[in-house]
This record gives C-alpha cells, structure tokens and sequence, in this order.
C-alpha cells in the first residue's frame, strides 16, 4: 500500500453557502436563524443542494463507499487507513476524509458513537454515496463466539439514542446483499465471520452487568456504539449500510477493554481488524464496477 498524502484544507471553517436570515416563531419566541439557500433552517431538513456547495470542488464527485471506523484511537486508525489510499484529502469538516482506491473513490471517517457517526453518514447518503460500511469492534454476549470473529449483522436492535430521529424503530436492517458479499469475500480470506443478533447502546461505560446479562436472554449476541445510527441514516436517503465488527470484549465472561487478550486472540483481532477494512475496500471497488 502506499503511503497517502494528505492535502490540508484552506479553510478553519466550512466555506458558507447562500446564507440569508430567516425567521422561526417557537411559541411566543422569534428565533432569526440562518437559511442556507434551501428553504429550511435545520440540518435535518437540508436539501442536498448544501452539501454541494459546501464540499463540491473539495470532494471531486460523490464516493463510491463511506467507510466508518468507531474507536478511541482516532489518529492511529486513521493513518492506517488513509495508508491504503491514494490522492488523501480532508474535506472542510474535521476528520472527514476522501481518497482513491484502485479506480474507486473512498470517504472515510473515524467517528466514536452513534451521535457522531451519523454526521458524515448524513452528507454522504445525502449526496448520494450508495455504500456505508460500519467497521470497528463489538462487545460479545455469546460465549461461542471468540475474539476476531468478525460480525456481519443482518438487523440490530436500535437503543443508540439517533435512529428514531431518521425514522427508524426498534430495530434497523443492514444490506442483506452486501452483507452476504461481505461474509463470502472474508470466507475467502480465512476470516471467521457470523451473522449475529446485534444490539447498538449509546455508551462502552453505561453498561452493567445485570444489562449485560438481560441481552443475552433477549438472544442478543454483540453490541456496538455506531451501527444501527449508521444504518438508520442511510435507510432515510435511501441507500445502502452493512456492519463489519471485530469481535473483542467478552462481556459474557465479565471481559472488558481493559483485560489484556491471550497472544492467540490478540493475533486474531488483529487480522480480523485488518480484514474489516480491506474487505470494506473490495466492496467499494464492486460498487464502482471497478473490480479486478
């Protein structure tokens, strides 16, 4: 892989749109709010027409694939994974990224939690990106499933805080399609993958045990931050979302993040990690017709 260039943006802040003030009477209050050129004042109610003028001539056309990545070590994933990447360029909004791939175009964003996440999966559905692939690990409820198994959801039960907010109910589903590729191209590499029983909670901390064990009786076998928000998102634009989570903490067995894994485990998250993203690659290479 090479090594990416990143080109700064020349900006501190996004380059604003048609900005004309108008007005929202809230009860008794009026509110004078901004209006970006699209007849609405909040972002839930942009017209693609914003992000257009804000990323346009910076994004160089719509990516053929989001990639999402939840972890607390931002820069270290990022660099890993722009490392793939050619042409590496951040977009005015912080830790937004677009780059090239054999011929496909690539955004990538290393977003923690469900309430960032669906920031970069809002403009990039909303412009029309027709892939977002949630990487990242999960938290196991299922004693047989071990570490660096990768999961492959085909719905998540949606307790993230967002997703009701983009229309969604107690549950989302993920593209089964996609998912389906996905689980083939890891088979093919060697990687253990397993259509889990997922669960998105809004906190790593939040969680007890007696939570821990009330999922499992609900038949629910992992757990992340992101998913179901992302896949919610995307469901609203109409485009297309799967997961790939590299299982890791075995909450069954009292196991968090701050217990060291066996060598033969951290071997496992490791490749499984590294598998994630560049499975996430190949499917962005089909989505472009681009596949070798």
């Amino acid at each position: 892989m090479s090594a990416a260039t990143i080109l700064p943006h020349s900006f501190m802040r996004p380059p604003q749109p048609n900005r004309d003030l108008c007005s929202a009477k809230i009860g008794t209050k009026q509110f004078v709010r901004t209006n970006y050129g699209c007849g609405c004042v909040a972002v839930l109610d942009f017209e693609r027409t914003v992000w257009d003028k804000t990323l346009g001539e910076t994004l160089g056309g719509t990516p053929d694939a989001l990639i999402l990545e939840g972890t607390w070590w931002r820069e270290r994933a990022s660099k890993a994974r722009l490392g793939y990447l050619t042409s590496v360029r951040e977009l005015p909004f912080p830790d937004m990224f677009v780059g090239d791939f054999d011929g496909a175009r690539i955004a990538y964003c290393c977003a923690y939690g469900a309430p960032r996440a669906v920031e970069p999966a809002h403009v990039f559905t909303q412009l029309g990106t027709p892939l977002l692939i949630q990487i990242g690990t999960c938290g196991v409820m299922d004693r047989k499933i071990g570490a660096g198994t990768i999961a492959v959801p085909r719905k998540a039960v949606a307790r993230d805080g967002i997703s009701r907010h983009y229309g969604a109910g107690s549950s989302v589903a993920f593209s089964a399609q996609w998912a389906d590729r996905a689980e083939k191209v890891l088979q093919g590499l060697g990687i253990k993958s397993e259509n889990t029983n997922h669960l998105t909670w809004p906190s790593l901390f939040a969680q007890s045990d007696a939570m821990c064990a009330g999922w499992a009786v609900e038949g629910l076998q992992t757990v992340d931050m992101e998913a179901s928000a992302v896949a919610a998102v995307a469901s609203r634009f109409g485009q297309s979302c799967i997961a790939l989570l590299s299982a890791w903490d075995a909450l069954s067995e009292g196991q968090t993040f701050l217990d060291p894994l066996p060598a033969k485990h951290q071997e496992a998250l490791r490749r499984a990690d590294k598998a994630t993203f560049e499975v996430a690659l190949q499917l962005a290479k089909e989505v472009s017709g681009r596949v070798t």
